[in-house]
């Protein structure tokens, strides 16, 4: 396990197109296990989910964002598939579906790695929601 410096961007788009950006930096830590790498954070009150844990699991083909504390979650991202999930508010477990049309990982060992996702998010029958997130750490 190592320490590192994550930035994460993260934009949604509605259906107006209207766009909702959010931006940080934060320290984690990095962590090999087999083919699969963990990122693992604390989240602050700017992204809203103080008291909540994010794991990054990260894999050639696939991320997940694993989420436990004051939110629970796994969010499976898959290039050009659909995943479903429930995810866990404190007002109740609310059904997902995630299409991701773009999932693009550039590992890059000793220097700053990038991810790169967009997803459309549909929650509880709502319309969808555009997704994209960048993501660099080094």
């Amino acid at each position: 396990m190592k320490n590192l410096n994550l930035f994460t961007k993260a934009i949604q788009t509605d259906q107006s197109g209207e766009k909702n950006e959010i931006e940080f930096f934060i320290e984690g830590t990095y962590t090999e296990k087999g083919d699969s790498i963990y990122i693992t954070y604390k989240e602050s009150a700017l992204s809203g989910m103080e008291g909540t844990t994010t794991t990054l699991k990260i894999l050639l083909n696939s991320l997940s964002i694993i989420r436990f504390g004051t939110y629970n979650s796994k969010l499976e991202f898959r290039r050009d598939e659909k995943t479903h999930t429930n995810y866990q508010t404190p007002y109740g477990n609310i059904p997902i579906i995630i299409h991701t049309s773009l999932l693009d990982i550039a590992l890059q060992p000793g220097e700053k790695s990038n991810i790169h996702l967009k997803y459309s998010m549909e929650a509880a029958g709502e319309e969808a929601l555009m997704n994209e997130i960048y993501i660099s750490f080094e």
